[in-house]
């Protein structure tokens, strides 16, 4: 029980003060930004003290905020690996997986703004440099993106590494566009990509989970992949499936516009010589 946090404050927020409910509230609500946060900031995004988070922490039995933060991202690995949170309804087999996860991406295609979407093509079609930010395991979808958008004779680029990332948008203005990516939209990194691209009067665009995610409400508009019950868990880590779809269809149609231009056709030929 030590370690299952989520489970030990919905047992005991009940019989909580006022107060510490609404650290146990918040952490509930947001599990993935509660392990992001030192004391004070989650006193803050709560509206308590320090003392207060303190205390809700040794209520639950942990000898203190720090102990407590360990074993929360203890357990939010855990149930990214875990499956739905009924056991009884999980995938017996490949098939059922397959099924599962079909399910939630005809859910995205049902709420899958076409304007929103045609927005997006046409802010990559016309923009000097497309910038494209992510973390985590949704890296290798980012970089498959930009890797793609460039065969299509697009300047775009996905830096792995933070630092990198924000400085080569430190020339970047209103000609540029940023796609972000974040299931979660609450990564920090990606979060501060963002608002470097609102410094500069960037275009800003969303691949996200979430309408009222912090990365959401920072751009102009937001492509959702909104599952209701993902199979991994809403931070598991088959969501970058999610993602790839998205970006797959924006593919899609930003590739139908570049058949037109020249310059693919040079791209390719180049990139023949390293077929067998």
């Amino acid at each position: 029980m030590e370690k299952q946090v989520l489970t030990n404050i919905k047992m005991q927020i009940e019989g909580m003060y006022l107060a510490e409910r609404k650290v146990a509230e918040y952490i509930l609500a947001k599990p993935q930004n509660a392990i992001r946060l030192n004391v004070t900031e989650l006193a803050e995004a709560s509206g308590v003290s320090d003392a207060t988070v303190i205390r809700m922490c040794k209520r639950l039995g942990y000898t203190g905020f720090y102990q407590m933060k360990i074993c929360l991202a203890e357990e939010l690995g855990r149930n990214q690996m875990t499956g739905y949170q009924d056991s009884a309804t999980n995938p017996k087999s490949g098939k059922e997986v397959i099924q599962c996860l079909t399910r939630d991406l005809l859910r995205i295609a049902d709420l899958l703004d076409e304007e929103k979407l045609e927005r997006c093509v046409d802010l990559i079609c016309s923009s000097r440099r497309i910038f494209i930010s992510a973390v985590g395991n949704t890296i290798p979808v980012a970089m498959d993106f930009a890797f793609r958008l460039c065969r299509l004779g697009i300047n775009a680029t996905c830096e792995t590494i933070v630092e990198y990332s924000l400085a080569s948008m430190v020339r970047g203005d209103e000609k540029d566009l940023l796609i972000a990516v974040s299931h979660s939209g609450s990564s920090k990194h990606v979060v501060q990509a963002v608002e470097v691209a609102n410094q500069k009067s960037m275009q800003t665009v969303a691949v996200t989970g979430s309408s009222s995610s912090p990365v959401a409400r920072r751009v102009q508009f937001s492509l959702l992949t909104t599952v209701e019950n993902p199979l991994f868990g809403e931070y598991g880590a088959a969501s970058h499936i999610y993602e790839q779809a998205v970006l797959d269809t924006i593919l899609y149609f930003v590739s139908v516009r570049a058949k037109a231009e020249p310059d693919r056709e040079s791209i390719e030929a180049i990139l023949a010589e390293y077929k067998i």
